[in-house]
């Protein structure tokens, strides 16, 4: 059964910082973006790439993810439909907008592509950051061990973050969760299975980035996402980055990237008089 929800984070006030780890809601339009954390992580991990949206007029809407925001384990006993059911009700609150971006990193990329299947008209494209398609061996044996009933209910301590800015690594502890339950890695392995099944039918732009120094997830993974998505799809090697990328050491690449695949993308024909 799902643990009891986390409390709600309130959103960083119009004006505030956005590295504190909370939901972070900028006006701006007519464009909009959703932007997803990864599992165990928290708004900081995106927060760069939101200021840089927003200020190129984006509306910006960054929610912290299910289970997440409390303490570990509030995370535990989550399934991953939770993450995907809520993520939904935020990108409900960008409807109107004249295109959305869904950007989503590691378990927010598989989400990401959840809601690109669930709710086609609503996602104009998908900017997937180090998607958790297929997880490198310490994170396999986690997801086999975390699906083990004696073992479900372990909270285990992480070692660090995957990213190679050591100041950036510091801060985003301060917001990130401590610790990971091992049925949340398992639920992160049951997304993947699902989110391959649909990958065929997931027909919105994407651009897939990924850390040639990732120690979390696989290059490979990635290839066999691009691979499977039925729309127009590019993969591109970030050659210093580790894991999360929007806070790394090329995160203002990874911002560029994100601005110019979002100008290209192309308006419906509902939309072309804005």
């Amino acid at each position: 059964m799902p643990g009891p929800p986390a409390a709600p984070s309130p959103a960083v006030p119009r004006g505030g910082g956005l590295d504190q780890g909370r939901e972070i809601d900028l006006p701006g339009g007519p464009d909009a973006a959703l932007l997803l954390h990864g599992l165990t992580g928290s708004t900081f991990e995106l927060h760069p790439l939101a200021a840089r949206l927003h200020a190129a007029g984006v509306r910006v809407l960054a929610p912290v993810m299910a289970g997440h925001g409390g303490e570990p384990e509030a995370l535990r006993g989550v399934p991953f439909c939770e993450w995907v059911t809520r993520a939904a009700q935020h990108l409900s609150r960008l409807r109107g907008s004249r295109r959305t971006l869904v950007v989503g990193g590691s378990m927010g990329g598989l989400v990401a592509c959840a809601l690109a299947y669930r709710h086609p008209a609503d996602v104009a494209g998908l900017l997937l950051l180090a998607p958790a398609f297929e997880l490198k061996l310490p994170g396999k044996v986690a997801a086999v061990l975390g699906g083990l009933g004696p073992l479900r209910r372990l909270v285990l301590r992480k070692g660090g973050f995957d990213v190679r800015d050591v100041e950036m690594g510091r801060r985003n502890g301060r917001s990130a969760l401590a610790a990971v339950p091992l049925s949340a890695v398992a639920e992160l392995r049951a997304l993947s299975r699902a989110v391959k099944q649909i990958l065929p039918e997931v027909s919105a732009p994407a651009l897939v980035l990924v850390g040639a120094r990732d120690h979390t997830v696989t290059l490979r993974g990635a290839r066999r996402l691009v691979e499977a998505l039925s729309g127009r799809a590019e993969l591109l090697v970030l050659p210093e980055s580790q894991h999360l990328l929007g806070i790394d050491v090329e995160r203002e690449r990874c911002a560029d990237l994100a601005l110019r695949f979002l100008e290209q993308l192309p308006l419906s024909p509902d939309t072309k008089g804005w």
